[in-house]
């Protein structure tokens, strides 16, 4: 399996068999690609900046998709994350986050593998409604 950025023709492809990710492309975003023989699945990550704890940048992973249902606990979403990871601590990045929810057990489990901490996101009633994940880069 092979990771790279990916490119305008990729960026079509994805858009062609998903639409609705389109606003997901918009901005300071770049998209990670895992491909064998054909693309398998691809993450899309954004930048910004945060106040706390101090001023610094975050890299912010809006999807990560698996395009084949047979692909799936495989290790794709793993690698994926480990390749942003590396990437955003090559640009001094303070932190990934994303967020989960709160019914996506496997989506909870690939975090928890891939180093993240995870954080309830509560409305102010308390109901949770699903996790912020968070690994600082080092």
């Amino acid at each position: 399996m092979n990771l790279r950025v990916g490119n305008k023709s990729d960026k079509e492809y994805i858009l062609n068999i998903r639409p609705q990710a389109a606003p997901l492309f918009e901005g300071r975003s770049y998209f990670i690609i895992a491909e064998d023989e054909g693309i398998l699945g691809f993450a899309v990550v954004f930048h910004r900046e945060i106040e706390a704890p101090v001023p610094a940048n975050e890299a912010f992973i809006n999807l990560i998709e698996i395009l084949d249902e047979n692909n799936h606990k495989k290790g794709i979403a793993s690698c994926l994350v480990k390749k942003i990871i590396e990437m955003e601590e090559e640009k001094s990045t303070y932190q990934v986050r994303a967020y989960c929810e709160i019914n996506n057990i496997a989506s909870h489990r690939l975090w928890l593998k891939t180093g993240f901490e995870i954080s309830s996101a509560k409305e102010s009633n308390g109901q949770i409604l699903g996790s912020f994940v968070t690994y600082v880069c080092k």
